[in-house]
């Protein structure tokens, strides 16, 4: 653990000590002896940490001390602007990883970044800090929906290879380790959905300019085709862009840049539908 938490605390990322599980009568407790602990194994070893993510480190010496040889305290991570980053938090169990792809359907993949596998069996999704404030939103439904937490000031997240109260480690994933992954900058647009979180679950929530410019150039696959062409033809329209001209332009992006293309017949049908929507808008303000 002490390696792992050096490391961390090289690439300038605060770290301390976690409570750790234990083993018992064929089970596995939290090392803190509550038999009842909600938070096992997860929260901050209070006799090294008593004042928990505030008092997350860089320090060498300090870090030596604190994982001592054999010491099995799992690591904690400072998320925000002390570490410099902000953790998407996934959790499969609620829907976290279907709730990211419509995410990622509507605005653009997530760019390659650190990732770390959880014990729990869902994903820690790491970008750089951005500079301004993200709000925490763990334990909470939160900006992005039922399934994914926010970690960002004010927050912590359990670090590989921890221990999870499973038996279960923690884990880096092999194609987002470190070591061979630049940690990305927060996307613009979830940069705007964590930073205004009252605002994203409205009707008028706009797509970012840097997720037009993707999903223009890069297309989409199965899964995601309808959505986009719907998206696509009604930004158009309340550009006032006349309707056949949208029909035509949907038609050749479908072409190119869906895998596979959609049917003429739907393509059809998805615009009309759009075109319909958005000319009761036009008619109702008129009113």
């Amino acid at each position: 653990m002490r390696d792992a938490a050096l490391e961390f605390a090289g690439r300038g990322v605060a770290v301390f000590p976690l409570h750790y599980p234990v083993e018992r009568e064929g089970h596995l407790w939290c090392s803190c002896g509550n038999a009842q602990c909600k938070n096992a194994a997860k929260h901050p070893y209070a006799r090294h940490a008593p004042r928990g993510l505030h008092n997350a480190t860089v320090d060498r010496a300090l870090i030596e001390r604190w994982w001592g040889v054999g010491v099995p305290y799992n690591i904690g991570l400072r998320t925000g602007r002390e570490s410099g980053i902000v953790v998407i938090d996934v959790d499969p169990r609620h829907d976290g990883d279907a709730r990211l792809a419509e995410h990622e359907c509507r605005f653009g993949v997530m760019p390659p970044t650190w990732r770390f596998l959880t014990g729990g069996g869902g994903e820690h999704i790491v970008f750089r800090h951005p500079g301004h404030r993200i709000q925490n939103s763990a334990g909470a439904i939160g900006p992005l929906g039922r399934g994914l937490d926010v970690r960002g000031d004010g927050g912590y997240i359990v670090a590989p290879p921890s221990l999870h109260i499973s038996g279960r480690r923690y884990g880096i994933s092999v194609d987002h380790h470190p070591d061979s992954v630049a940690l990305a900058a927060l996307p613009i647009w979830l940069s705007a959905i964590v930073t205004e979180p009252a605002k994203i679950n409205g009707p008028r929530v706009a797509a970012m300019p840097e997720s037009w410019g993707r999903l223009v150039a890069e297309g989409v696959s199965e899964g995601c085709r309808n959505d986009a062409i719907a998206r696509l033809a009604g930004h158009l329209l309340r550009k006032r862009v006349d309707p056949f001209v949208v029909l035509d332009l949907c038609r050749t992006w479908n072409t190119y840049r869906c895998r596979p293309p959609l049917a003429e017949a739907e393509i059809v049908s998805v615009v009309n539908s759009i075109a319909a929507r958005e000319i009761g808008r036009r008619g109702a303000r008129r009113e």
